[in-house]
């Protein structure tokens, strides 16, 4: 999921801030790179929960991420282009089990979003199972020409009254093409806010995300580091592929705060980024 900067990726000014002055002032380079460097590793690692949890219903929910039916999304591709493989670690239908999904050299997922390499992820248990550990790593592995790497930890944390999940981002790293990277760190708590009634139809689940983490992007010779606090929290439908609402608020390292907003819960590509009390729009890809 790159990001494409709304107002143009040159000037990158402002685009709701009213007065002729608001209008010729930039938010920093600095800056831009922290906030759109952040927003673009919470959304491809959210999308790496999701295809998690989607495989099925006997290793997870089911039905969600590159699983979903197209239904849930009137522009959606139709046909998948991945395979599944299993490998049983004790013996033949029980757990741990390895499952990898395999994207091979280039597939156009449903959302529009082309994934190579492969996600695989070790599940000690299903995930709709209190207690439950999965872990997941990369091989390969690109979304739309990024290189995703690291570990990534899902535990369940539900009680009887309450579907809950950690998950855990560590080590993880997003490439370009050019060579820049991204380093990213993060723990959230995912809350189900929304559908609980309907376990097996996950299309009516909206939940809540809270959680810090920490950064640091690579842009030729220049570093810029930064921590992430939730403000807000985060709101992801899994009938949704974009997070819809929610803040965080973002702290480079030597620098000003900025505020990343999701905005007010439509389901869209929009979010938008403001340091120093200018607000910036941009695109989520």
């Amino acid at each position: 999921m790159a990001i494409m900067l709304f107002c143009g990726t040159l000037a990158f000014t402002a685009c709701s801030k009213s007065g002729s002055e608001a209008q010729s002032k930039e938010i920093p380079e600095e800056n831009r790179a922290m906030l759109e460097s952040d927003a673009e590793a919470e959304l491809l690692y959210d999308d790496v929960f999701n295809n998690v949890m989607g495989v099925n219903s006997s290793v997870a929910i089911g039905g969600t991420g590159v699983f979903a039916e197209r239904k849930s999304d009137p522009n959606a591709r139709e046909i998948p282009c991945f395979t599944l493989s299993w490998e049983f670690l004790n013996q033949n239908d029980s757990f741990p089990v390895v499952v990898t999904i395999d994207f091979g050299t280039g597939c156009e997922g449903w959302d529009g979003r082309v994934r190579k390499g492969k996600v695989i992820t070790t599940y000690e248990a299903p995930l709709w199972q209190a207690g439950a550990v999965a872990e997941t790593t990369f091989d390969g592995y690109f979304v739309n020409d990024i290189g995703v790497a690291g570990t990534h930890r899902i535990e369940n944390l539900s009680t009887a009254t309450q579907l809950a999940f950690r998950t855990k981002v560590i080590s993880g790293k997003l490439t370009r093409p050019n060579g820049n990277y991204v380093t990213w760190d993060r723990t959230r708590v995912i809350t189900q806010a929304e559908g609980w009634g309907t376990p097996w139809n996950p299309a009516d689940d909206i939940y809540h995300i809270v959680g810090n983490g920490s950064g640091a992007v690579h842009r030729g010779d220049k570093v810029n580091e930064w921590t992430t606090t939730n403000i807000e929290p985060l709101e992801k439908r899994f009938s949704c592929r974009w997070i819809s609402k929610g803040k965080q608020a973002i702290q480079r390292n030597q620098g000003p705060q900025g505020i990343l907003d999701f905005g007010n819960g439509d389901c869209d590509d929009k979010a938008t980024i403001t340091v120093n009390g200018v607000s910036v729009e941009i695109t989520l890809k």
